[in-house]
């Protein structure tokens, strides 16, 4: 089982396609009885039918934050994030 689960609702777009919207985490319950705590960082709105789902996955892998930050024991080199290609 893993540690944390992603709270995430989903909603079709103007185009019919399900987009998912990360709302909050849940975490295992401590203590013998078992269950989740779950923290919000927003709340879904309720459908026509007056419901709001929400959905726990396993949080997937974020490639791009583990590799964009610097090393231990290196310090962050200042503006090698920035990309000068922008054209204004």
């Amino acid at each position: 089982m893993t540690d944390r689960y992603d709270a995430v609702i989903s909603r079709k777009d103007k185009n019919g396609t399900t987009r998912y919207t990360k709302i909050g985490a849940a975490f295992p319950a401590k203590g013998d009885r078992g269950g989740f705590n779950i923290v919000l960082d927003a709340l879904p709105m309720p459908n026509a039918e007056g419901q709001a789902w929400i959905s726990l996955f396993v949080p997937k892998p974020n490639e791009t934050a583990v590799n964009a930050l610097p090393k231990r024991g290196q310090p962050a080199e200042p503006g090698a994030d920035l990309d000068d290609s922008i054209p204004f």
